[in-house]
């Protein structure tokens, strides 16, 4: 055997016998910090499936519905997307039927006898000004939470 072989072989035979030394120590383990864990594997399991879905499925569905909501709120309240004829477009015909209202009295009648659905036709203005006004708010509400 070569000088250079038994350098070699006793370097790496020094390393083998203190790997073999520390190989055969018993190791000491401080099995109480198990204890000391604050959740066991099974509440992790759980709780991580759960914080899975949260993060990947919920969020995309609830945010989607979100999304689709807010999108015909602003259609509704920024572009009149039903297009539903509001208070101000029908609030001259309450003029038009007190002028009914006034003539008919002049002519010693009632107004339905002039227009024979005067209170219906008056009593439908009165709900749209009502619903127009919650309408409002509704819109304002919408406004303000953006």
């Amino acid at each position: 055997m070569s000088t250079k072989d038994r350098v070699f072989s006793r370097l790496f035979e020094n390393q083998k016998h203190e790997a073999n030394i520390n190989l055969s120590k018993p190791h000491k383990v401080a099995l109480g910090l198990v204890q000391d864990l604050e959740y066991d594997l099974m509440s992790l399991q759980d709780n991580s499936g759960t914080l899975s879905y949260l993060a990947y499925d919920w969020h995309d569905e609830k945010f989607e519905a979100y999304r689709q909501a807010w999108m015909q709120l602003n259609d509704e309240y920024t572009h009149n997307g039903s297009a539903v004829l509001r208070y101000e477009d029908v609030e001259r015909d309450l003029g038009i039927l007190e002028e009914i209202r006034v003539k008919a009295d002049e002519l010693g009648l009632a107004a339905n006898e002039v227009y024979d659905q005067w209170d219906e036709h008056y009593s439908e203005l009165e709900n749209m000004r009502e619903a127009d006004l919650q309408y409002m708010r509704n819109e304002q509400e919408f406004r303000d939470w953006n």
